[in-house]
């Protein structure tokens, strides 16, 4: 059951960076939100913003693949792990801070806020909980298998990520109702 456990964590780690790198590199408009998003957090202006942007999508691509091959799976977890609490490090500034700027994380428009605090926080348990259930992963080193749980990561990340943000829209929108009655 541990092994499961690993290799969905895995797979759905995989499948959030992957969709991460994804939405910010697969064209021009997409790149300079994600990079406005960067001089807006770092509040400062010129090349380095997007050379700073264009780093950080490239780490996060290199984690998803760093978690997708069975050798370096644990490394990728801990990469997750450290990026994921360097993002909440950064969104609870930005929040706290009252920067105005919107998350790029996944090619959306949500803005820094606390939701996201707690969705990096979901996502860093995730991270953590596949390095402590990795082990013996013999049973699932087949190449046909690997592939297939990835593919199913990556569908479940996209699925996550899209119902957390629907998720957190509905709520709040019906919070805001509430406290305006």
């Amino acid at each position: 059951m541990r092994e499961v456990f690993s290799l969905a964590a895995q797979s759905l780690m995989a499948g959030v960076f992957a969709l991460a790198a994804f939405s910010k590199l697969r064209g021009r408009e997409e790149f300079g939100r994600f990079a406005t998003t960067v001089r807006k957090l770092t509040m400062r202006s010129g090349p380095e913003t997007a050379a700073v942007a264009g780093a950080f999508a490239a780490v996060e691509a290199l984690t998803a693949v760093l978690i997708a091959v069975p050798a370096t799976a644990p490394a990728g977890l801990w990469t997750a792990a450290a990026l994921l609490t360097l993002f909440i490090g950064v969104v609870f500034r930005a929040v706290r801070g009252g920067v105005f700027a919107e998350c790029g994380c996944f090619g959306g428009s949500a803005v820094m806020s606390y939701p996201l605090l707690g969705r990096n926080a979901l996502l860093l348990t995730l991270a953590l909980a596949g390095l402590a259930a990795s082990g013996d992963r013999a049973a699932w080193e087949g190449p046909a298998l690997r592939g297939l749980a990835l593919a199913i990561g990556l569908a479940a990340a996209s699925a996550l990520l899209r119902s957390f943000d629907r998720a957190v829209t509905l709520v709040l929108g019906r919070v805001h109702a509430r406290t305006r009655t």
